[in-house]
């Protein structure tokens, strides 16, 4: 498996911040994070009155500028004000202040009853929000929109990304969580690959087949620790109960997660490829075959080209517990909510709707943007220009060739994934759970007193 990015942790898009200094510095926006000034209650204008909204946004791409100002162009009654702050810093440590800095001011502001109309979810404590009813229920204003075509847009995702009970962020893009495989080399072994609802249980078992049939090096390669962090995110709806009116995270459950990764590593079906220093360096040179592995597809270009590498062109569900029923995962992007405390929530509302037409439509003339448009329209013209082309030119400028096959393989699978990947992004759930588990991997603590070192953190974070 060649040029495959093995571990992703949650500090890279901060690491990648810090190094590309020069190349974000014209998206900041000219607009400070700072209080709402006051407004006039919507109620009280006419559609040719001015309005001002304010949307807030941590990373302004410029594909959002310039929808932005279309709309603007499109609405010269309506001002809209970005506000933003510089992602990238001279280090780790100035980037991570300035995050913390802007998501402090926001939640300032928000749970004041003030902050922007509009904003951007993905780094912001949304249930914080939701459970304080902050933020509209926009499966609300969907039904009552006439003109909302659910048609045209990827309404598995919509349907499936809500908190408690409603829709208070819309993704403006999404990708696609799922395992990839050497279906080639499975099918040599003669043992048959059911994923249309399987479980962990029912890999390990598969697993234990391809093991005994194959001659591959392992079945499933990852990290015992970042395979926990995503089992435990992929599931965190699942793991976290309400107990006399407070949230209380299932320790039983996450050392099931521990034992069973654990299993998997002794019994040979994973392959380690932090704890094995060799498998890193065979990897490296493209020495290592295995059958699985888990992967995040975020772009056409993400995924033609991983399905071009020779042995692994084959897309998989990803197990889940039975109970969740049948589907994929998905992560959503750029998710924008509206205040439930704006003054102008219907001006807000169409703003986000055309952001969901334009902002989407003009991205897909990307192929390497990170995710795909919720906009099911732009996508489906993206992909019948691949289709058409033949071919698609990476950033590295190769050149590889597009399957009419595999793009319809992709469809339905986006299509399908309805299991919403998401944990609350104040807890830092993942850095913690990599953090802590390795004490339990490496044999120093039991899987009890780390599940409950975790359960405590999670439980303190939940109900604050």
């Amino acid at each position: 498996m060649k040029n495959r990015i093995w571990i992703v942790l949650s500090v890279t898009l901060l690491l990648s911040a810090c190094s590309n200094n020069e190349g974000t510095k014209g998206r900041a926006t000219d607009a400070p994070a700072s209080p709402t000034s006051a407004q006039q209650p919507t109620g009280s204008k006419t559609d040719t009155d001015p309005v001002k909204l304010t949307f807030a946004t941590y990373f302004l791409s410029d594909q959002m500028k310039t929808a932005v100002k279309k709309y603007e162009s499109l609405h010269p009654n309506v001002e809209v004000q970005l506000r933003t702050t510089l992602p990238y810093g001279k280090d780790l440590d100035e980037v991570t202040a300035l995050q913390e800095k802007y998501i402090t001011t926001m939640n300032t502001e928000i749970l004041a009853g003030k902050g922007p109309d509009l904003m951007e979810l993905d780094i912001l404590p949304q249930e914080s929000y939701t459970g304080k009813k902050l933020l509209l229920d926009l499966d609300e204003l969907i039904e009552s929109t006439p003109s909302f075509n659910k048609e045209n847009y990827f309404m598995n995702i919509l349907d499936n990304a809500k908190l408690d009970g409603g829709l208070y962020g819309i993704p403006l893009y999404f990708s696609l969580d799922a395992l990839q495989g050497d279906a080639a080399a499975i099918g040599k072994t003669g043992v048959a690959i059911d994923d249309s609802n399987w479980s962990w249980e029912d890999f390990i078992a598969t697993a234990k087949q391809l093991k005994q049939k194959g001659n591959a090096d392992a079945v499933f390669y990852s990290s015992q620790s970042y395979m926990l962090s995503e089992l435990t995110t992929e599931n965190f709806a699942q793991m976290v109960k309400l107990q006399k009116g407070k949230k209380s995270f299932d320790a039983a459950l996450f050392i099931s997660y521990m034992n069973q990764i654990k299993q998997m590593n002794e019994e040979g079906i994973l392959f380690d490829i932090i704890k094995d220093g060799g498998g890193r360096e065979s990897f490296s040179k493209g020495d290592l075959h295995t059958y699985f592995y888990d992967t995040r597809i975020e772009s056409f270009e993400n995924y033609v080209y991983n399905a071009s590498i020779e042995g692994v062109p084959t897309l998989y569900t990803k197990p889940h517990p039975h109970e969740n029923g049948p589907g994929g995962y998905f992560t959503t992007l750029g998710t924008v909510g509206i205040n439930a405390n704006s003054a102008h929530q219907q001006a807000a509302w169409d703003l986000l709707q055309f952001l969901m037409e334009d902002e989407a439509a003009s991205a897909s003339s990307s192929t390497v943007i990170r995710g795909f448009p919720i906009n099911q329209k732009a996508y489906d013209l993206q992909a019948q220009k691949l289709a058409r082309a033949g071919k698609l030119t990476t950033e590295g400028q190769e050149e590889i060739t597009v399957s009419k096959d595999r793009l319809n393989s992709l469809k339905s699978a986006l299509s399908g994934a309805v299991h919403w990947n998401y944990a609350p992004s104040n807890l830092d759930l993942e850095q913690m759970i990599y953090k802590e588990s390795e004490f339990f991997f490496n044999g120093q603590k039991s899987a009890e007193s780390v599940a409950k070192l975790v359960q405590n953190k999670v439980n303190l974070m939940l109900n604050e």
